[in-house]
């Protein structure tokens, strides 16, 4: 049966089997061919399939070469005011507004409030 996919494994085994067919000792390089030819019968693989380039990918060029969307890029005023507009506990809710009050003073958070406003955010909203 003819097109079989052969395995990376199998092919790596009969490349390095062919390797040695390069010996002086025909003995050598009698085993190195029959053994080769046993994994590609066992396989059900022609010559053809090992040495076939194997497809790339199933998709069309133009899907395959489409360059990925940049990154969603979240900022903390984003997080905040998604969060603020989900339903929260009332304890986890006065928190973050209070948290949102003194960013909004300060321009800056604590290690620990920022961590609490990701996880709340990927929590919640992601």
């Amino acid at each position: 049966m003819k097109g079989l996919r052969v395995d990376n494994a199998s092919r790596e085994k009969i490349l390095k089997l062919l390797e040695l067919t390069a010996s002086e000792h025909d003995g050598e390089v009698l085993n190195a061919i029959r053994k080769a030819n046993d994994i590609r019968r066992k396989g059900d693989w022609q010559w053809m399939d090992l040495f076939e380039k194997p497809p790339e990918s199933a998709l069309p060029p133009v899907v395959r070469n489409r360059p990925q969307p940049p990154p969603k890029v979240v900022t903390v005023e984003m997080m905040f005011k998604t969060v603020l507009n989900r339903q929260l506990s009332d304890a986890l809710h006065a928190k973050i507004e209070e948290m949102h009050y003194i960013y909004t003073l300060t321009g800056q958070l604590s290690g620990d409030e920022c961590s609490m406003l990701i996880n709340t955010y990927n929590g919640n909203c992601a």
